[in-house]
């Protein structure tokens, strides 16, 4: 039997709820139905259970992991805070589906750092020393560092946090700035327009596999190419923290993007490293003009305006 693997429409069964999702399956070539694949049908299932708990507001594995991440929590540690146990808290890392009171929780813990602050004073006693060390000393750096370019960003796009504009994401500086890190350290010659591409497309393919988002940033058509919103804003933030030096090129047409500090894979899954592996490998060749043509070709800059917020809809028509 010859086969290929394909995108198609594809329904499970979420709870007694049909949930239908596009994802790639291996099928028949001569009859086109689908035959059983472990590794893409766990893809497919899990897409299914991502767009369950979108569409019923349930909080998202991807979401669980980042925020352990944010104060270096281990999954133990936040099972000891939740009163559950770690396996529970791997299970919903990998997919499984949280009660709905255990999301309500998570999801306000997640959403803001003074409901954490306040959950976590009250637990405290459940955690070591050093655990508890840990996570005041995130507390501060996160409320010293993050408080007043997330308010001005978010004050300018209140209109598409937590929207289909934003990758149904809050933004997360942290992952914003590694990527820009990271990105930077790969390619030595990076322009501003480069990186705003590359940017958009690790956000989007992350999207068209997990319906979420990387960073919460929301995107643009500009002049060279869809761009994140308030992109100079952001950059000129790193800077002043000394994250990253914006430098004239030769010819002093744009500037490229140094990094001053490394990496930090501690504010990523695996699967999402895997995602910006991808981009990094897909455009290492382009230079600014080449990815900002590469980008006019996709629907998401042609079936939109100037100046017009970019629906992560559209990651789904990527090339």
């Amino acid at each position: 039997m010859k086969t290929k693997v394909k995108n198609i429409k594809q329904t499970f069964k979420v709870r007694d709820e049909s949930i239908t999702v596009f994802s790639d399956a291996e099928v028949d070539t001569s009859s086109g139905k689908p035959i059983s694949n472990v590794e893409l049908d766990s893809i497919a299932i899990n897409k299914a259970f991502t767009e369950y708990k979108l569409k019923n507001g349930l909080v998202t594995s991807t979401e669980i992991v980042s925020f352990r991440k944010k104060y270096h929590l281990s999954q133990r540690s936040l099972a000891k805070l939740l009163g559950i146990g770690s396996a529970t808290v791997a299970r919903y890392e990998r997919g499984s589906l949280p009660t709905e009171s255990l999301s309500n929780l998570l999801q306000q813990l997640i959403n803001d750092d003074k409901s954490f602050e306040n959950f976590f004073e009250r637990n405290k006693a459940k955690l070591t020393v050093k655990e508890c060390d840990d996570i005041r000393r995130m507390l501060t750096k996160s409320k010293a560092r993050n408080s007043l370019i997330i308010d001005a960003y978010l004050t300018r796009n209140k209109k598409v946090e937590q929207t289909v504009y934003s990758g149904f994401t809050n933004f997360n500086l942290d992952k914003f700035e590694n990527m820009v890190v990271l990105f930077s350290q790969r390619d030595k010659n990076l322009s501003k327009t480069k990186l705003n591409k590359l940017l958009f497309y690790a956000d989007f393919y992350n999207f068209q596999k997990t319906s979420n988002s990387l960073t919460g940033a929301s995107y643009k058509h500009d002049h060279f190419g869809p761009v994140p919103t308030d992109f100079e804003l952001l950059y000129t933030q790193l800077s002043d923290d000394g994250v990253i030096d914006m430098v004239p090129f030769e010819n002093m047409h744009g500037e490229k993007i140094i990094s001053k500090k490394e990496f930090n894979s501690d504010n990523f899954t695996s699967s999402e490293i895997q995602i910006l592996n991808e981009v990094l490998k897909k455009f290492s060749k382009f230079n600014a003009k080449e990815i900002s043509q590469y980008s006019h070709q996709e629907s998401a800059f042609k079936e939109t305006k100037l100046k017009e917020n970019i629906s992560y809809e559209f990651a789904f028509k990527l090339k």
